[in-house]
């Protein structure tokens, strides 16, 4: 009897954790489509941001791809993580985000917004306002837009699971975004994200 109640908890445990991670912040790992760029691998194999990352990120030189492939490799954890955090300390000298840090760059709201969303991924509010001013100043992204449209499906999923697959497959239609991410990375976010199509009546 003892050994079937440890087996129930054992299947509860795992299921929560489950529910937890199965969202579309954690479960679309794109940048493994990306593993061939040093910095991209770096970041997988860290999973917490350190100065080469973060000068990286900061630098508006640099892919808006790839710095979306280096944050998705980042990774997330059920706890939280707090790479947003140390990469305005190691950029800003500074744990406080100004509106300043916001409006630098498209691509500086576009990275402490996909940060933030990644170390809080249950809790994505914060991070889309530094996202909404990065898809508003970048509006023709195709990396920008589908960033923006997965972490407002991650809120939407919360109450319905339509709306989450409708987000995300606005940015599939739009053919007037200029194609800045690789198609096998955009694979993998479309197949997962159409399981929540079927949601839709």
């Amino acid at each position: 009897m003892k050994e079937i109640k440890a087996l129930v908890c054992i299947i509860i445990f795992f299921s929560a954790n489950f529910l937890f991670a199965d969202s579309p912040l954690t479960s679309t790992p794109f940048h493994e489509k990306y593993t061939d760029v040093d910095i991209v691998l770096e970041a997988e194999q860290s999973g917490t941001i350190n100065r080469k990352i973060a000068d990286y990120l900061h630098d508006v030189n640099n892919p808006v791809d790839i710095k979306a492939a280096v944050i998705n490799a980042l990774g997330w954890d059920i706890n939280g993580k707090n790479n947003a955090r140390e990469y305005t300390m190691i950029i800003y000298n500074s744990y406080v985000i100004s509106d300043d840090m916001i409006s630098a760059s498209t691509d500086e709201a576009f990275v402490l917004g996909y940060l933030h969303a990644m170390d809080n991924y249950q809790d994505p509010d914060y991070a889309l306002q530094y996202l909404k001013v990065a898809q508003q100043s970048n509006s023709k992204s195709y990396t920008v837009n589908l960033i923006y449209r997965l972490v407002k499906a991650q809120k939407a999923m919360d109450t319905d699971f339509c709306k989450a697959w409708n987000q995300v497959n606005k940015v599939y239609l739009d053919d007037d975004l200029n194609i800045d991410m690789r198609e096998e990375a955009r694979k993998v976010i479309y197949d997962y994200m159409i399981n929540y199509k079927g949601y839709c009546k």
